[in-house]
């Protein structure tokens, strides 16, 4: 593995520019107040999603979460997190505490645009063990998923990997029903994921073909550690981001052969990649997350973030002097259907900042434009390459959003119901 700084930067100053407190610090907070988040809620979020523009949207990831004690149980015909894997189709899924401790993650499908949802009982994954709580009071469980495509979804439950290929009615052992192959087939599309709200139960980059086979890469990966995003451009590139779960050096991935192969670039000592979006195979975005000030709490941050651009596959990085302001709440970077930069970024749930925002970057991400507000309550935005989404409600009394606001290149809106 090639082991190449940024060109063009000076190493010391830009790690004193992202230096932050331990990156576990940064990702326990944040994981703790999306888990306040989803107790308040009838609506229990996971995590996000999907594909490329004009083909399948496949790629969507979640992680489970449970309402608080004192909080109504959750209907488990309503809600989740809404995935898009077509133009017409997409899955809504949820973790749902249904019994003590022992949680059922459920998926609804719809083809026609939202229009009807599946109501099918045995679309689902129960856990089967450690069910209950610790002694503080925490569950035994917490499943993690990814929805791969319309009919195939990822599951891991403790020790215990699980795909399902049919629509979530039958599971097996993951590592016995994927396919190990040297280089994902033609046919087969990538799965996407984003810093910003995890890579659910996805740890190596998977494709999937349209009858549900999911691919895994039998190489050598680029990096011991986890995906913190995986981007499938439109040209069928692969641009991958790792983690290493502490203040080290993040390794950014690109393969042209359909991960056959990989050349990989580690940004300066420090840098906090939150998200990779790629063009092509020449041309793609990092953006960074600053630190917080110091003295100040992991999750205050001010200032603006930082973007980085490359022309040349990966080999220099300009940073674009962007004027997106910071912040630590969800936010998804993306490649519009028309080549334009999509950013959506959640509001904080406070009174004075509960509406989830879009944005398109301007000048090649050197200017973001607001382009539209919308009032969460749910908590939650979403993105895939080519789409990016605002969920709503339109009645505002009741808690959890019964639609999205779908958007292709920021500019024109397409309203997705979701199940009832």
């Amino acid at each position: 593995m090639s082991n190449h700084e940024f060109t063009g930067f000076d190493v010391d100053t830009v790690a004193d520019a992202v230096r932050q407190p331990p990156l576990d610090d940064v990702r326990a907070a944040a994981l703790a107040r999306r888990r306040r988040r989803a107790s308040g809620m009838a609506l229990v979020l996971v995590v996000a999603l999907a594909g490329v523009a004009v083909s399948p949207l496949f790629g969507n990831t979640g992680q489970g979460g449970w309402t608080g004690p004192d909080q109504p149980p959750i209907k488990p015909d309503r809600g989740g997190e809404f995935f898009l894997t077509g133009p017409e189709s997409a899955v809504v899924a949820g973790v749902w505490d249904a019994d003590e401790g022992c949680f059922t993650v459920r998926f609804r499908q719809t083809d026609d645009g939202g229009r009807s949802w599946t109501d099918d009982e045995t679309t689902r994954y129960r856990t089967t063990n450690q069910c209950g709580s610790d002694e503080e009071g925490n569950p035994l469980s917490n499943p993690e998923f990814s929805v791969l495509s319309q009919r195939s979804y990822l599951v891991r439950d403790g020790d215990q990997l699980l795909l399902s290929t049919d629509y979530g009615r039958t599971w097996g052992d993951a590592e016995q029903v994927m396919v190990t192959v040297p280089s994902f087939p033609a046919e087969a599309q990538p799965v996407f994921c984003q810093w910003g709200r995890g890579c659910g139960a996805l740890r190596e980059p998977l494709a999937v073909s349209s009858t549900g086979t999911v691919y895994r890469l039998g190489g050598k990966q680029p990096s011991p550690y986890p995906p913190a995003s995986i981007y499938p451009s439109a040209d069928g590139t692969i641009w991958v981001t790792y983690w290493p779960g502490d203040i080290g050096v993040m390794v950014v991935a690109r393969s042209v052969d359909r991960g056959a192969t990989w050349s990989t670039w580690q940004p300066p000592v420090g840098a906090n990649v939150i998200a990779v979006a790629g063009v092509s195979a020449q041309e793609a975005y990092l953006l960074i997350a600053p630190p917080p000030p110091p003295g100040a709490q992991p999750m205050e941050v001010e200032g603006t973030s930082q973007l980085l651009r490359t022309t040349d596959g990966g080999r220099t990085w300009a940073d674009m002097g962007t004027d997106l302001p910071n912040t630590l709440e969800t936010r998804f970077l993306v490649v519009g259907s028309d080549g334009t930069l999509l950013l959506v970024e959640a509001g904080n749930m406070q009174p004075s900042g509960n509406r989830s925002t879009a944005m398109i970057g301007m000048d090649a991400g050197r200017h973001f434009k607001k382009m539209r507000e919308y009032e969460r309550r749910d908590g939650s935005v979403g993105a895939a390459p080519g789409h990016a989404w605002l969920y709503g409600r339109d009645d505002m009394t009741v808690g959890g959003a019964d639609h999205v606001q779908l958007t292709a290149d920021g500019t024109s809106w397409t309203r997705f119901p979701l199940p009832n």
